[in-house]
């Protein structure tokens, strides 16, 4: 039985009615010949421009689970069987969705700040807000929030990206993709966006961990904010590495030419970028 038997295999055993025609589509549109041509071509120095809507992917480790991902895919860890990590959301993978175009060192920036939560006035009235602090923004911030009366208290968190993506703060994380969805193709496989919210309950379900429903289907997914966040995708199986047109990496990474000739080596078609956003092996 090969991969993609198993996979249908699971869906089948997992998955009932719609859920189970929308995971089995993506697995059919994962596997069939669709030619992706990213017509993104820059020179070295050159700013990324991220398109709405496009996905970003970021994975733990170094080369090893790079070449895993060459191999298989962007695939949900539930099919694979490779872990035991217990997601928020499953039989999925995430994607981070950019939400209007913008440079990709902008967007850097901005994740690389802070989250911060703050409260408008006081007792059964006031209401919660949240917004992201970019980059060294800090202080500009928090002054304008103690000089404002209406505002009677805040906290701050790191942005979930930072766990995620490489950043200007961490070292943790040295690999991200960057997967151009603008095609046909590719807005086919986004129709099974867990977070879509054309899909009821009955749906959502599987692709939910049973501590996680009730607050996703009546909190997050409908009043996502900054915190919680507004910024993700989950796609139903998986998405193919066709869609990638780069990968942007951290500082470690820049620094070893080796490692950048290796990826070029296995993506020849995609540029590789760096945290300051810009193009450094064509």
């Amino acid at each position: 039985m090969n991969n993609k038997q198993k996979y249908i295999e699971y869906a089948n055993k997992t998955f009932k009615e719609t859920a189970l025609k929308l995971v089995l589509k993506n697995i059919e549109l994962f596997y069939d010949n669709t030619i992706i041509e990213h017509s993104k071509k820059y020179k070295i120095g050159k700013d990324v421009k991220l398109s709405k809507g496009t996905f970003i992917h970021g994975i733990p480790g170094l080369l090893d689970n790079f070449d895993w991902i060459i191999e298989n895919g962007f695939l949900a860890i539930d099919f694979t069987g490779k872990s035991e990590v217990k997601n928020k959301i499953k039989n999925s993978i995430g994607m981070w969705n950019i939400k209007n175009d913008m440079l990709l060192r902008d967007y850097i920036q901005s994740y690389s700040g802070f989250t911060i939560t703050y409260s408008l006035g006081r007792g059964p009235g006031s209401k919660h807000v949240s917004e992201l602090v970019p980059y060294h923004k800090f202080d500009e911030v928090t002054e304008k929030i103690n000089n404002d009366e209406n505002i009677w208290t805040y906290w701050g968190e790191k942005t979930k990206e930072v766990t995620f993506l490489p950043s200007l703060v961490s070292d943790k994380r040295q690999i991200a993709f960057i997967l151009n969805m603008k095609s046909d193709y590719a807005k086919e496989m986004v129709k099974a966006d867990v977070w879509n919210l054309d899909f009821d309950e009955e749906t959502l379900t599987p692709f939910l961990d049973y501590r996680y429903v009730e607050k996703f289907i009546n909190e997050d997914r409908l009043n996502r904010d900054a915190s919680t966040t507004d910024r993700e995708s989950a796609i139903m199986f998986g998405l193919p590495i066709k869609l990638i047109e780069g990968v942007f990496v951290g500082r470690k990474i820049e620094n070893d030419m080796s490692a950048l000739n290796y990826i070029k080596s296995k993506l020849p078609n995609c540029y590789i970028c760096n945290l300051d956003g810009k193009v450094i092996v064509e």
